[in-house]
């Protein structure tokens, strides 16, 4: 099997960052030792990280590739997706399933199997999209776990799609995650909050994009998550909230963590970043995304909870659809936006450059953020690890590079980039997964056919 080197760089893991180097024999993790502990004449081929940052692989645990989604389709598919992925330094990918309401769950995993062999440059698996409580659904559910998909996601809002889950349902979906070991993934908006405030502002003629955001206030937010909380009371199984946005979310997670009831919760990039403003102006319909963005005292309180707890993960939220697409069928109208933004090539720069370089998070914070946690939630004990044995999949970031941040500087399927014009502080240099590199000196040099689909276990 091949051996290769990595030399001089900065190892960063989530509890520890010194110089080491780190020997790769085919696809795994063979040692690590200190600098020059190694002999270079054992070795294929040589990668030199002098004066770059060394860490595990990205694990990204929340993308829709090729969804649908309100008239639109995301920009990106399982191979433009990992085209961007591995510049964002991301070796592991997690989409949600994309099924229509009534479809198998089953059927939809094999049906991407077969879509995405050889459309991958790294390794990806999928979560499942639970709409109801049908006999059918949970045996489903069970038979996810089997087949390497634990996790699925539900909803508190969108009744009008036909993704409500209301609360009878829900227990029950929770009492079979209980049962079959799996985590529930929940979306929370107070649905009838949302639904009346949107009729409200339609009516009375409020249709333009900042309306979004107030017909979908932070207390909705609040009052869903707080309500899987006491759902969980009755019924405890694994939960995890998805895209956390607010202040008074954090207070809520973290109280019932302490309080003992299993839930987890992440953040994302873009509500670390952008507030609400964005809404304004003839642009805001292509900041839209659900829930929407928020106020600088959310992000505040945010970047506190990243850094002490009780956020565990910062994810991309992934779902960008072409700009002509949204405004045509917006209408002119905010609550006909389809919601979502691109942002899985960004979050790695954007965490160094507002975190680590602002001294909210330090190095070993980011990797736990972004690769450890995502791996050991989301059942990828390969993955998200340095340790010999671990699958090689590994990022050489380079700090010092200054750029500036815009859909053409950015590698994603996409005409926007949420963050355009910011100038920002490192790049992923190279890329290795399962020992093979992709990306080579900023450049994409791997194969689509690399990647495989991970099976999982919690």
């Amino acid at each position: 099997m091949k051996r290769t080197l990595i030399q001089n760089g900065i190892v960063v893991t989530d509890n520890h960052a010194a110089q080491y180097d780190i020997a790769v024999t085919g696809d795994r993790i063979e040692a690590l030792r200190i600098l020059g502990g190694f002999s270079p004449d054992e070795f294929d081929e040589i990668i030199d990280a002098e004066g770059l940052i060394v860490m595990p692989g990205l694990v990204e645990p929340h993308v829709h590739f090729d969804a649908p989604f309100m008239g639109g389709t995301t920009d990106h598919d399982m191979l433009t997706g990992t085209k961007a992925c591995a510049y964002g330094g991301i070796t592991t990918v997690i989409s949600f399933s994309n099924q229509p309401k009534g479809a198998s769950l089953i059927q939809n995993v094999k049906d991407w199997d077969e879509k995405n062999r050889g459309r991958a440059y790294i390794d990806w698996s999928m979560h499942g999209l639970v709409y109801d409580a049908s006999e059918q659904t949970l045996r489903d559910i069970s038979e996810l776990v089997q087949i390497g998909v634990p996790t699925y996601k539900c909803f508190t809002t969108y009744r009008h799609a036909g993704r409500l889950m209301d609360d009878d349902s829900m227990l029950r979906v929770l009492e079979a995650t209980a049962e079959c070991g799996g985590m529930l993934m929940v979306h929370c908006e107070h649905d009838a909050t949302c639904e009346y405030l949107t009729k409200k502002a339609v009516d009375e003629g409020h249709t333009s994009w900042i309306n979004h955001a107030r017909s979908r206030p932070a207390r909705a937010e609040d009052m869903a998550i707080q309500r899987v909380v006491d759902l969980l009371k009755t019924v405890p199984a694994r939960t995890y909230i998805v895209h956390a946005s607010t202040a008074g979310s954090v207070q809520i997670i973290g109280k019932a963590q302490a309080d003992g009831v299993p839930i987890l919760a992440e953040t994302c990039t873009h509500y670390l970043m952008l507030t609400e403003d964005m809404l304004q102006g003839e642009n805001g319909y292509l900041y839209i995304c659900s829930p929407p963005l928020r106020t600088k005292h959310d992000i505040e309180q945010l970047w506190n909870a990243v850094h002490l707890g009780p956020l565990s993960v910062v994810s991309s939220d992934d779902a960008g659809l072409p700009s002509d697409m949204r405004r045509e069928l917006a209408q002119g109208r905010f609550d006909k936006v389809p919601s979502g933004m691109p942002g899985v090539e960004p979050r790695l720069t954007l965490l160094y450059t507002e975190g680590v370089k602002k001294n909210r998070i330090d190095l070993p914070k980011l990797v736990e953020l972004t690769s450890s946690e995502p791996a050991r939630l989301f059942g990828l004990p390969q993955k998200g690890s340095l340790e010999p044995g671990s699958d090689a999949d590994i990022v050489l970031f380079d700090p010092d590079v200054e750029w500036t941040m815009s859909a053409a500087t950015l590698h994603m399927n996409t005409d926007f980039c949420p963050f355009e014009g910011k100038r920002v502080s490192g790049k992923a240099k190279t890329l290795l997964c399962r020992g093979e590199v992709v990306l080579r000196d900023f450049e994409l040099v791997g194969s689509s056919f690399h990647g495989q689909r991970v099976y999982r276990k919690l």
